[in-house]
């Protein structure tokens, strides 16, 4: 049984608006209601898109307590990365602040800067240490069809930097589209080698809509899976406290 606290997130990549399966908006409210953050990640075109699928973009992120940004493709690898540090830095600074409330009665903001500073420095470096459990989700709808290739090389090279982190990162990865079987495919489980993804990731033929409030749905039931086969997750501020 792992008694270590775990960052539990979502990580959602599409170019475009959900079209089929749901409201995506819903399923990143439940989401959250299980304590999983879930985040997204706009693909620009460099053709004009739709104003409404960046307004899904940011509704989706904010309904599941996480963090949004807008990219180009070739960007795709480092905002990953930025976005996923992100999470993991403001779970430990939202458990930090609890603990400080019961202690002191007193958020993060109202102790004397000295101490803040101190406290902050603590944080970045926890955030380095604190177990990860990260499912990536990837739009392979039709209108990725141009992207894949640069996203595939994203992911890779993402494989690789997280490498490089004190604490355990699991990753799992799902594409999603109305043309894959039962709309998400799982192209690599949280225990799964890299090597394995690298070939899966190429099996990957974009085509279909976009049904993102099923797939996060499942990224989220895989996620829970994950953390049931683990033993029970202590609460980060349970931990620290």
């Amino acid at each position: 049984m792992n008694l270590e606290p775990m960052v539990k997130q979502i990580i959602l990549v599409t170019d475009g608006e959900s079209n089929t399966g749901g409201n995506p908006i819903e399923a990143a409210v439940r989401a959250k209601a299980s304590n999983i953050t879930v985040n997204t990640i706009g693909i620009l075109s460099q053709r004009n898109q739709q104003e409404s699928s960046f307004e899904e973009i940011v509704g989706i992120a904010q309904a599941g307590g996480g963090n949004y940004q807008l990219t180009y493709i070739d960007d795709l690898s480092r905002t990953i990365q930025s976005i996923s540090y992100k999470t993991v830095s403001t779970t430990i600074q939202e458990a930090v602040g609890k603990q400080l409330q019961q202690i002191l009665g007193k958020g993060l903001n109202e102790i004397p800067p000295e101490a803040r500073s101190s406290i902050l420095d603590y944080i970045d470096t926890y955030s380095d240490e604190v177990a990860v459990c990260c499912c990536l989700l990837l739009d392979c709808s039709g209108s990725m069809l141009s992207k894949i290739q640069a996203a595939r090389h994203s992911i890779i090279d993402m494989l690789y930097s997280i490498k490089e982190r004190s604490g355990s990162y699991k990753i799992a990865l799902m594409g999603f589209s109305s043309e894959a079987d039962g709309y998400c495919q799982l192209l690599h489980g949280f225990d799964d080698s890299a090597q394995q993804l690298e070939r899966n990731l190429y099996k990957l033929q974009p085509k279909g809509t976009t049904p993102t409030a099923i797939a996060i749905d499942r990224a989220a039931n895989l996620i829970e899976a994950y953390e049931r086969k683990q033993g029970h997750q202590v609460e980060l501020s349970e931990f620290i406290g």
